[in-house]
């Protein structure tokens, strides 16, 4: 069976409290009852009937090659997917197109949790899945979300078409503003974020019946990924 080692404390804590997956055991540092969020951690998990070993850093950083681990790994199971098919009954839906940063994943898939976009669509190749250090960048909030990883972008946008969705893509060369799209108040909206290098891709551009962008009033020109993500999921 594929194994995740989670680490930090809030992707420990929120997939224990999802309990969308397997929870193996739990890893503590020694000196964790000195550690408010720690004990508070140790205390959830002994509720749940987890299985907790004490182990030193070195074995911390060990299980999951990274020294952001506040003390904690969380052993479990793989994330449960979801066919995309059964996600096409959702009003919402958000793609990632071509967005390879696991740390802007992360955070654009809390944003969409914390806002109420909880179905999110992430191709087949070209970008991370719901690997430790994505989980990490989201807080955990990743697990709560339907997450689909069977299609290309095209395809997800394809299928869409055809189940009666409204299109659009972000991009900041975009001619209707976001605010626009928001009073339209559409029934089925699959919303595109792309990439910051490459942005959304050609054929998403040519299909999309609506590509918005973000008013701006700064000097610069463009935006971090997750920040306009958060953005226009907030407006829409």
């Amino acid at each position: 069976m594929t194994q995740d080692f989670l680490y930090g404390v809030n992707p420990a804590f929120e997939a224990i409290r999802a309990g969308r997956r397997l929870i193996l055991r739990l890893y503590l540092q020694p000196d964790f009852v000195r550690n408010p969020r720690l004990k508070k951690l140790h205390e959830f998990a002994t509720s749940r009937g987890i299985t907790i070993e004490l182990v030193d850093r070195g074995a911390l950083f060990n299980f999951c090659q990274s020294r952001e681990h506040q003390g904690c790994v969380l052993q479990v199971g793989p994330f449960p997917y979801s066919p995309f098919a059964e996600l096409l009954q959702e009003k919402r839906l958000l793609l990632l197109d071509k967005i390879e940063d696991p740390h802007n994943v992360g955070a654009i898939a809390r944003s969409a949790e914390a806002l109420g976009w909880n179905n999110l669509l992430l191709p087949r190749r070209g970008a991370p899945l719901l690997l430790p250090s994505v989980v990490k960048a989201a807080a955990g909030a990743s697990e709560f979300l339907n997450v689909a990883v069977n299609c290309s972008s095209n395809q997800y946008v394809k299928i869409a078409l055809e189940a009666g969705y409204q299109v659009l893509a972000l991009d900041g060369a975009g001619k209707t503003m976001l605010e626009e799209i928001a009073a339209m108040q559409l029934d089925k909206m699959l919303l595109v974020v792309g990439g910051e290098n490459a942005g959304v891709g050609q054929f998403i551009l040519n299909n999309a019946h609506y590509i918005a962008a973000i008013r701006q009033k700064g000097k610069i020109n463009s935006l971090n990924a997750s920040v306009a993500a958060a953005l226009a999921l907030y407006l829409l």
